[in-house]
């Protein structure tokens, strides 16, 4: 199991943000992604096209919705896909119902598995 932890993601990336442009969003997107890639690389992730990805989330306050983070965290995939060299769309994504904890900063952590043959 590899385990990897990233910062709590910019509200930008909520599906539901306010913004009035999608260039704010876009770069966003971009430089998560961008981030999640050179975190994987340094990890130097092996390819695993059908990996099973376990998400833990450490809010620095129970707040909001639990139900909006999955789309906060997508650059975050995409970008460990790119790392891994591989298309994210056999990927198994369990994303939790429940906080996992508290973290001062909030931190996203992923625990990458290859499934078994």
């Amino acid at each position: 199991m590899i385990e990897l932890s990233f910062p709590w993601p910019d509200r930008g990336l909520q599906s539901n943000a306010r913004s009035k442009t999608h260039h704010k969003k876009d770069r966003l997107t971009k430089t998560a992604r961008a981030y999640a890639w050179g975190v994987g690389l340094e990890a130097k992730l092996p390819k695993i096209p059908n990996a099973t990805i376990f998400v833990e989330y450490y809010p620095k306050a129970y707040r909001g919705d639990i139900h909006n983070v999955p789309s906060s965290i997508k650059a975050y995939i995409d970008g460990i896909a790119d790392a891994m060299g591989c298309d994210d769309k056999h990927f198994r994504v369990d994303y939790p119902t429940q906080w996992a904890g508290k973290h001062p900063k909030g931190r996203i952590v992923f625990r990458i598995e290859q499934p078994a043959p």
